[in-house]
């Protein structure tokens, strides 16, 4: 239930602080509390006021509080840490310029110090998974637990922010692609917050939902929180039967041996699926079971579903071993199962649950075991209960909030992590005894000294927990799970700083050597280590893994990370203690670094599995082979990592590595460049092996410094770290630890290098450009603009100088410059650069009085937004009376954007979400409104009311246009030339248009079909052209682009123009072959890099070629092989390309999806017909006739067992099948069967 109001606020203390207590007053405070709940109609807010937020630091325990009482924000003012987390604005002053390494690192360090909290630890968000929120708020919402206004209000818009820009729905992590996972648990969310399931952003999710295959087809976790929440019925759960606990240690299989997550996790699952029970039922729940499924909720076939689960989702298919086991629990053990055993088997759950609460103070593992044992304690103590209380109280730890609202992170935070990393960054750079450092060092090592454990778990072996005297944890000592690398990081700190004179010695040898105790604990017989606990069971339980959206989950494995964290911290220890356990250290060392050698792929790189990815462990493995002396010069090893690493490095100097290398297996380039963190991870290694060629190592710390904002910090880019995988998990304090350490350690090992100084580089010259125009500084920004597009045409930098210009009426240059960003867009396929051009052009027509042409510009850059073909000829300019007068009106606009009924457009504009696609729409509507008023003001005949016959994507270094190359070179000269400016002539404006006419032609009306299929290192692509020779075909190939033009006098099957491909990765042009055959052309492409790309046309190319997929089958990765519809979501936008500006997201073939038929609602407005919302495609809908519609037809008209069976055999087949017989399809599994010639490839 969500409070309309809130229950009271902070109570704060005359020095500024809360009065929350310390951890007894806390646990008091849970015995206590009032378990009582709102029950009026849930209401949320369009926003927060985040002012009001304070974050909460007691001894590392991090919460968020949202402070409603006027005199409690002047009381708790806000902390500059707060605003940063927050994203508002800090007011920090630009430091110096660093001329060297070490002086951008006292910058960073500059800033990061003031994120440091009271306790002496740096905090941060850590999140990422898009299955961890679900879990805490369903767990409210069953127990009845109140949740603020606020508090759903924040999170009602991080998971509208983190939507998917296209599709709408969310998938298992920030940066993954829609799933059935993500969506049927996001979405229950938000309507348990209270959002309305006609809001347009419920309306479609839900299409993308039912696109997938509903909640039926959702993994086995989703379906138990579902089945707990009463939206499902609880046969459609396999099995998770508690008896499994009461099997001896010496079983193969026996819970104990398995990772310590899934342990955690299937134990209260047990206890609460043993119950079957089920949340009160609401009108929420009664909604939910029309809107998350496919089906009516009557007739579906729970138990038939249990195995159901959609491609997307299924990661990690579920074994025969499995499913047999789970048949036989299902139909035979409740036959042979006594009451006894199973009394017994919940009786001991239930003790291992307590053991766990008391281990960490109720703060458990995870948020996913938190929320789990919630409700466990819910059910058996009830709601008055201490446990249930102080459960619900600790679930606060694991909240974060940011710029994007409310979200749940992975722990309860990574606090003793990121500290530890902190101090060694500061020691790389030999700051550790700078008098400027030393109270921050001083509090961090302090941090670090009350967060050591210093007791081992009570009933640490009947519980099954791993010693951890002495150790740290990943976020602090209440969680009280100590991890390996954890735990050496920290060792290695601690003893850095009471190794440095003038640091207070806090901890003595003997808890020093505790901590070393516990570590050498964690060798595997392999030699290397784990991360919780040594490996207790087989590879082989894998085939248990129940949880298809992970792998690698069922028990621990041999770490890279983990293992170099071990010997490092060992390494240094025993500098300082050479006397202690010295024969088992060594042994302990060397099994461990020839682990690591073993561990070395064929290619020279180590496979990371905490990080991104490969870039991450090569890092730590060179740091391995240092601590034995082991470098590029002397090792073979060695000599292959830094070659790997260099062989990756870009032309700017940096690295870019996607979170798909850890799906794949495969090195796989991010889509937006070069990286700070993944650079500063390959120059760390590079230097740690002594790596010769200094220069690439000086490259890639120029790129660090020239990213480096003037405040001192790092922006965020793409995520960095990843678990089980699959799953992606966010590290932003890496952008400081790292590249900190990286320039540290070159400051260092290189003092007397210099570095090219960032300031010449186009992108500081940009940066400090836009600041300029930003201060008003006009003719600054100008110069400092020009300078940077001399050295890179970057669409941005062209708008940003068309500002400067057009704020000096430098007219005609800012419009040349508006230009220019839409032409290179527009060659780019960037549609959200071209839609800021477009309103650019709009901007600078309206201060020309130019008012119908800043209409139409503004008008082109909605249709943009709203996903229209680039080209498409919309005949906007041709709105004129007979005198050439601009036909359209304000009012007419206006009542364009008046919402229909049910549309919930308003509603829309109105939410918190304002991402960069709804801000620009707004800005160009607002300009269109602008325009069109005063055009209306002008008399009849005035120029200012007549479109100029606009090339809708110009090219301004056309000779058309008289000023080019020369207005780059000095600003002083240009912006003196400004007022005599010309525009382009009408004779090169006919021309222009003339050439238009000719590409529209080409690229609107032919469409050609193809398809492809791929592997590691080549690319085959069938262009459908029918009764061609080859002698009519000429074949052009660059590292992106493919063009097949007809020789003269020929026509490509009936089309005369060339065919283009804008190739996803690069090729090897020369390497490029063809067949021409009666019914195709066969390309046949060599790839520059090994790897499999997940799309096969650049993002958004269907904007520019001419090509189009097989209307009846999406792309698969591998092969256009066909697979369900409804089962497929669209490609992540991963890229082998040069580093370039991308916005848009989502792949080019994205196809038009089968719509389904109008569904159920729980709306008192009745049932909406979900196929006329639009998803996003931007696809015309099926024309008369075509495949797709004669089976949506079918569809539509038949009864809901025809059409069940037709979802079913369709889904199951991969698109190779299609039934319509209910009778003969519910009892059978349908296989896929392709066509003749065509092969079937496995989901991975």
């Amino acid at each position: 239930m969500v409070q309309t109001r809130s229950n009271g606020s902070v109570k704060v203390t005359p020095n500024g602080k809360p009065s929350l207590g310390d951890s007894q007053q806390s646990k008091k405070r849970a015995a206590n509390s009032n378990g009582n709940t709102d029950t009026k109609r849930p209401r949320i807010a369009d926003k927060t006021d985040r002012t009001r937020w304070r974050l909460l630091d007691e001894s590392g325990r991090l919460t968020w509080h949202y402070l409603e009482d006027d005199d409690a924000v002047k009381e708790w003012p806000q902390s500059l840490a707060d605003k940063w987390y927050l994203g508002l604005d800090t007011d920090l002053p630009e430091l110096p310029k660093p001329k060297k390494p070490l002086d951008a690192v006292s910058n960073g360090l500059t800033f990061f110090e003031k994120l440091q909290l009271p306790s002496g630890e740096w905090g941060c968000e850590y999140g990422g998974p898009m299955f961890l929120l679900p879990g805490v708020v369903i767990t409210w919402y069953m127990t009845k637990t109140p949740i603020p206004w606020y508090v759903a209000t924040e999170i009602k818009n991080y998971l509208f922010a983190r939507a998917h820009p296209e599709d709408g729905g969310w998938g298992l992590h920030i940066e993954g692609e829609s799933s059935v996972f993500g969506t049927s648990l996001n979405y229950t969310v938000l309507r348990l917050v209270g959002v309305d399931p006609e809001h347009p952003v419920m309306v479609k999710a839900r299409n993308t939902l039912h696109k997938l295959g509903g909640a039926t087809y959702a993994p086995h976790w989703a379906k138990f929180w579902l089945s707990v929440l009463g939206v499902c019925k609880w046969d459609i759960v396999n099995p998770i039967p508690p008896e499994i606990w009461l099997l001896p240690d010496w079983v193969p299989f026996a819970p104990w041996r398995w990772w310590i997550h899934i342990r955690q996790v299937f134990l209260p699952m047990g206890y609460i699926f043993d119950k079957k029970w089920t949340c009160e039922e609401t009108d929420i729940i009664r909604g939910l079971r029309e809107e998350l499924f496919v089906e009516n909720y009557e007739t579906i076939d729970w138990a038939g579903n249990r195995n159901s689960i959609c491609p997307v989702d299924n990661y990690h298919p579920k074994s025969m071993v499995l499913n047999t086991l789970n048949w036989a629990l299902v139909n035979i053990w409740p036959w042979f199962r006594p009451n006894s055993i199973k009394n017994r088997a919940n009786e001991w759950v239930s003790k291992l649950i307590d053991m766990e609460d008391a281990n960490t103070d109720y703060a458990d593992l995870a948020p996913v075991n938190a929320a789990l044992n919630t409700v466990a304690c819910y059910i058996r103590d009830g709601p008055e209960a201490y446990s249930f209380k102080r459960h619900i109280q600790r679930l606060e730890d694991a909240m974060w909030v940011n710029a994007e609202g409310m979200f749940c992170n992975g722990t309860n935070g990574v606090q003793c992590w990121d500290t530890s990393f902190l101090i060694q960054a500061a020691v790389d750079a030999g700051l550790e005894q700078d008098a400027r450092w030393r109270p921050m060092l001083n509090k961090a090592l302090r941090f670090l000294d009350e967060q050591q454990i210093r007791e081992n778990c009570k009933h640490q072996e009947i519980c099954y927990r791993q010693q951890r005297k002495g150790a740290w944890a990943f976020s602090t000592k209440d969680q009280g799970y100590a991890v390996c690398d954890c735990v050496s990081e920290a060792l290695k700190s601690v003893i850095l700083l009471q190794k440095t004179p003038g640091y207070p010695q806090l901890l003595d040898d003997e808890r020093i050597f505790d901590a070393v105790d516990t570590i050498l604990t964690y060798q595997n017989k392999s030699g290397a280590c784990s991360s919780y606990e040594p490996t207790r069971g087989s590879e082989m339980l894998e085939m248990l893994n129940a949880a298809e959206v992970f792998g690698k989950i069922m028990v621990e494995y041999d770490y890279v990370e983990c293992t170099t964290a071990v010997v490092t911290a060992l390494s240094l220890f025993k500098k300082h203690w050479p006397d202690h356990r010295t024969k088992e250290i060594d042994a302990f060392v060397k099994r461990s670094v020839s682990w690591i050698k073993t561990a070395q792929q064929p290619d020279g790189a180590w496979y990371g599995n905490w990080a991104i990815c490969y870039t991450y462990a090569t890092m730590f493995a060179l740091e391995s082979l240092k601590s034995i002396g082991e470098k590029y010069n002397n090792s073979y090893y060695s000599k292959r990592g830094c070659d790997y690493l260099i062989s990756r490095q870009r032309e700017d100097g940096g690295w870019s590595e996607s979170y798909r290398s850890c799906e794949k297996m495969v090195y796989t380039e991010h889509a937006t460049g070069s990286q700070v963190v993944m650079t500063a991870w390959a120059l760390i290694a590079l230097m740690h092996a002594d790596y010769p060629d200094l220069e690439s190592i000086k490259k890639g710390i120029k790129l660090i410094m020239e990213r480096q904002q003037s405040n001192g910090e790092w922006k965020q880019e793409a995520i960095e770290g990843v678990f089980n995988k699959s799953c992606m998990i966010s590290y932003p304090n890496y952008k400081f630890t790292f590249t900190m350490k990286a320039l540290g350690m070159f400051a260092t090992k290189y003092p007397n290098e210099t570095v090219p100084p960032a300031m010449s580089s186009a992108n500081a010259l940009a940066d400090a450009g836009v600041r300029a125009i930003s201060a008003g500084k006009y003719a600054e920004g100008i110069e400092k603009l020009s300078k940077a597009l001399k050295q890179h045409r970057a669409p941005l930098w062209y708008l940003e100088r068309s500002k400067g210009y057009l704020r000096t009426s430098g007219f005609e240059l800012a419009l040349y410059d508006a230009e220019m960003a839409l032409r290179i867009a527009y060659d780019r396929a960037n549609r959200s650069q071209m839609t800021e051009a477009q309103t650019r052009r709009a901007i600078t027509f309206f201060r020309m009085g130019r008012f119908a042409d800043a209409d139409v510009c503004a008008f082109w850059a909605i249709q943009l937004i709203e996903g229209a073909k680039a080209n498409e000829d919309d005949g906007q300019q041709n709105k004129v009376d007979d005198n050439g007068d601009y036909l359209v009106r304000v009012q007419e606009v206006q009542n364009e954007a008046k919402p229909s009924a049910g549309q919930g457009l308003n509603t829309a504009l109105q939410s918190n979400t304002r991402t960069k696609e709804t801000t620009m729409r707004n800005q160009a509507f607002s300009w269109r409104i602008q325009a069109l008023t005063q055009m209306e003001k002008l008399p009849a005949g005035h120029d200012g009311r007549k479109p100029h016959s606009l090339v809708k994507y110009p090219d301004p270094s056309h000779p058309s246009t008289t000023k080019t190359a020369s207005q780059d070179s000095s600003a002083t000269t240009v912006a003196g030339n400004a007022a005599g400016g010309k525009t382009s002539t009408p004779s090169a404006r006919n021309d222009w248009e003339k050439l238009w006419t000719q590409f529209d032609t080409m690229y609107k009306k032919h469409k050609i079909r193809f398809n492809f299929y791929q592997t590691e290192t080549s690319l085959t692509v069938d262009i459908f052209l029918k009764n061609l020779s080859p002698e009519q075909v000429a074949i052009h190939s660059e590292s992106h682009v493919v063009k097949l033009s007809p020789v003269q006098g020929a026509s490509l099957g009936g089309f005369g123009g060339s065919i283009v491909l804008l190739l996803f990765g690069e090729i090897k042009p020369e390497a490029t072959k063809y067949n021409v055959k009666s019914m195709k052309i066969e390309l046949i492409l060599q790839k520059q890099r090994a790897g499999k790309w997940p799309t096969i046309r650049r993002e958004n190319a269907d904007i520019v070629d001419n090509l189009t997929a097989n209307p009846n089958t999406a792309m698969d990765s591998e092969r256009g092989s066909s697979i369900a519809p409804e089962a497929k979501a669209s490609s992540s936008s991963d890229s082998i390309l040069p580093p370039q500006p991308k916005e848009a997201k989502g792949s080019a073939e994205k196809v038009t999806l089968t719509s389904a038929p109008s569904y159920p609602t729980s709306s008192k407005k009745g049932a909406k017909n979900w196929d006329n919302i639009d998803d996003g495609d931007g696809e015309d809908a099926p024309k008369d006739g075509d495949v797709n519609s004669f089976f949506q037809q079918i569809y539509k008209d038949a009864d809901e067992d025809t059409k069940r069976a037709m979802m079913k055999s369709f889904i199951e087949s991969n698109g190779t099948a299609l039934s319509t017989s209910w009778d003969d399809a519910k009892s059978k599994t349908y296989q896929t069967q392709p066509p003749d010639g065509v092969e079937a490839k496995k989901w991975k």
